[in-house]
């Protein structure tokens, strides 16, 4: 069947080839000098690492005299790269030489050099300066789209310096669109608690907007969002703050990244719900439009760390290519009048390709008047100007620049926003490492317009819907004969899991069924009948341990939710503290059923575990660390006797009671309860003890020696330091 696009994704490279004849032409000296420089930076690996190395060491540090030593360590160890003039070569080199006795003098002069070459990208928010580059901007014919850099704040004392700061911009009369992160106005946003988020969240917004509102002509604020987990809470509050009365007329726009499977569904959402609003009047007022702000994505590698840790799925795409067809999937969906009745789009992007196909499919589709073209400020300056040029012809509002802003003196926090930057475009895959040397005749060309047409074809084949599946309600386990791959955290941006967790901690983790332990003779009779467990798991090989080991971490895999409430009732944790404890417990009992497996194979050499371990954990680690220490003690042939922190006595037995349902015996794995008294005493110090080990304190580590001077004491104490 054909596919009318494909003819379209014609017309467009001819449109293109159009657009980089009349760029190389039209290219003034100082826009040729900063494509230059930009390229000596993202396509040479030297430029790449010098640039990231010398801002992150040495524009970060507050202290000069840190700086200085960092740059003259950074000019001793590593390459100059090319991308830098000779004058300024020279200049770094007599800088670094002076630096450590002149730190006061020569660093903020290195540091005003270093904002010249990457500083194009972020515009001083100080008020002359950013004014007279706004009046700039405005008379070469631009519109300005204002996001005060700043990554996610860490206490509330910043964060409400990012709010008033977001207010202050608003009453700037040169200002009319600003861009506003959640992340950036509330601290510690806690995805479990989404409810309570959405509360925080709003409360913080809700005054950006009615202030926004109340300027005349009305500021348009935008909102961003970095991280997947953002994505649902930002639409949450998005939408039920412009369905409120006071704020149903507003316009506002939200981003959307279409790196991720879910941005399709997410657009149907919004067009669905904004459509609706539109429809209904309120006071005699019709709702008010929305703007989608269509973004690849540029938080790729932190989206990949983040999931690395906590053993989840990536949630972006795996591929650039499966960005870029789901970016035209989006455009063909979106534009389509009936849908953008009471919606307008940013079409963001500095790939031309992108840009000549949206422009022919919003003429084909009599959609132009709702469409908006978006790129980055200091990015690629000729091929914007020659884009504003043309579009200001034709029916298209202009060109929108992104402008991050940020004062001076807080120029460390837009380090994170240029490693972003840098970063994204340093990759083979990236339009604008190739734009930086493509011509109509030459550079990438071929390879970028063959990748436009295959997202062209694939648009409607790439995979859609979240990556993410996992369901803490209904989960079938991992087999124990895989492979050591660390368990996954439970993900709170999963709806499902949300419930699951509000349901885990409204029940509480039921009584504690050990009895405790109140005389000596009881403790002898315990160790007594340890021994013998000993004797008989000692005569397991290696193999069957290790098995046994592996179906205690499924077991504590299937109890999960119950470890969890134990440490949300008993040891007063949040789920986000409760739950990775559970998953380094399950960690633990699959390493060290591995690693017993090494007992074998050393040549030359034989093991001879201890006998009788005791286990003593602290209450503040109530799971992971007690699990650790019987784990490796079963590992290496000892019985445990695991006696817990009086306050956190259920969290210890869930995991005696996983051991015990996996087949470790009662008598190979002992669960104590015992007053802090001389019965304690004597079962810490008892003769038939072979080792103990302990996590807590130095002084309790003193205390158990004191008791037995031969005690085989193994202790991770605190006022350790270097």
């Amino acid at each position: 069947m054909h596919d009318p696009l494909v003819d379209l994704a014609t017309e467009a490279e001819t449109l293109v080839g159009e657009w980089l004849d009349e760029a190389d032409a039209r290219q003034t000296k100082a826009e040729r000098a900063s494509v230059q420089r930009m390229a000596g930076v993202v396509a040479d690996p030297v430029g790449m690492k010098f640039t990231m190395r010398f801002v992150d060491r040495v524009v970060r540090p507050d202290a000069h005299r840190v700086a200085a030593q960092q740059l003259a360590s950074l000019v001793a160890q590593d390459e100059l790269p090319d991308f830098l003039s000779r004058f300024d070569r020279t200049l770094l080199k007599l800088g670094a030489r002076l630096a450590p006795r002149l730190p006061t003098v020569v660093m903020p002069l290195a540091n005003r050099r270093m904002r010249g070459l990457v500083g194009h990208l972020v515009v001083d928010a100080d008020n002359e300066a950013m004014t007279n580059h706004f009046g700039l901007r405005k008379k070469q014919g631009f519109r300005l789209n204002v996001n005060l850099l700043g990554e996610a704040v860490l206490g509330e004392k910043e964060a409400l310096a990012r709010q008033a700061e977001a207010l202050r911009l608003l009453k700037q009369p040169d200002i009319d669109y600003v861009s506003v992160k959640l992340s950036a106005i509330v601290s510690q946003l806690n995805y479990w608690d989404f409810d309570g988020c959405i509360h925080r969240v709003k409360q913080r917004l809700r005054p950006i907007l009615e202030q926004a509102a109340e300027t005349e002509p009305a500021t348009f604020v935008n909102l961003d969002m970095e991280e997947y987990h953002d994505l649902e809470l930002t639409m949450a509050v998005f939408m039920e703050l412009l369905d409120e009365p006071g704020l149903h007329s507003v316009d506002a726009g939200i981003a959307i990244q279409a790196y991720l499977p879910d941005s399709l569904s997410a657009l149907e959402e919004l067009v669905a719900w904004a459509t609706g609003r539109a429809s209904r009047t309120v006071d005699g007022r019709p709702g008010g439009s929305v703007k989608v702000r269509l973004v690849k994505g540029a938080n790729l590698a932190m989206e990949r760390v983040d999931a690395a840790i906590h053993g989840w799925e990536q949630a972006p795409y795996a591929t650039k290519a499966e960005t870029d067809a789901n970016y035209k999937r989006c455009l063909d969906w979106l534009f389509r009048s009936t849908r953008l009745r009471a919606v307008r789009i940013g079409v963001a992007s500095h790939n031309l390709y992108d840009i000549a196909f949206a422009k022919l499919l919003a003429e084909k589709r009599g959609v132009t008047d709702r469409i908006e073209f978006e790129m980055l400020e200091g990015m690629a300056p000729t091929h914007a100007r020659l884009i504003r040029e043309r579009l200001a012809n034709e029916e298209q509002s202009g060109l929108l620049l992104y402008t991050p802003v940020v004062h001076a003196e807080d120029f460390d926090v837009a380090i994170s926003y240029l490693f972003r930057r840098l970063e994204e475009n340093a990759a083979d895959e990236n339009f604008i490492r190739q734009l930086l040397a493509m011509t109509a005749a030459g550079g990438s060309i071929g390879t970028e317009a063959e990748r436009f047409r295959t997202s062209v074809r694939e648009r409607w084949s790439v995979a859609s819907g979240p990556r993410r599946s996992q369901n803490r309600s209904d989960e079938v386990h991992r087999d124990s004969t895989e492979a050591f791959s660390n368990a996954a955290d439970t993900d709170p941006a999963l709806k499902v899991n949300r419930l699951w967790a509000r349901s885990v901690v409204s029940r509480p983790p039921g009584p504690i069924n050990t009895p405790l332990t109140t005389s000596t003779t009881g403790i002898d009779r315990i160790i007594e009948r340890a021994e013998t467990g000993c004797e008989r798991w000692q005569r397991l090989s290696v193999g069957q341990r290790s098995r046994q080991l592996h179906k205690v971490a499924d077991e504590l895999a299937r109890r999960r939710g119950d470890l969890v409430s134990a440490m949300v009732h008993e040891a007063r944790k949040t789920v986000a503290q409760a739950d990775p404890e559970v998953s380094e417990a399950i960690d633990f009992c699959r390493y060290y059923a591995d690693r017993a497996l090494d007992l074998e194979t050393f040549e030359g050499a034989s093991f001879e575990p201890f006998g009788v371990v005791c286990v003593v954990p602290p209450w503040n680690f109530p799971v992971a660390i007690p699990t650790g220490g019987v784990a490796a003690a079963l590992a290496a042939g000892n019985a445990v006797v695991l006696k817990p922190a009086p306050e956190t006595e259920r969290c210890a037995e869930i995991v005696a009671e996983c051991c015990w349902s996996a087949g470790v015996g009662d008598d190979v794995l002992a669960f104590v309860r015992v007053p802090e008294d001389e019965v304690g005493r004597h079962l810490i110090a008892h003769r038939s003890v072979d080792a103990v080990i302990l996590t807590g304190a130095y002084e309790t580590a003193t205390l158990f020696r004191s008791w037995n001077p031969s005690m085989k004491l193994l202790a991770e104490t605190s006022g350790k330091n270097t």
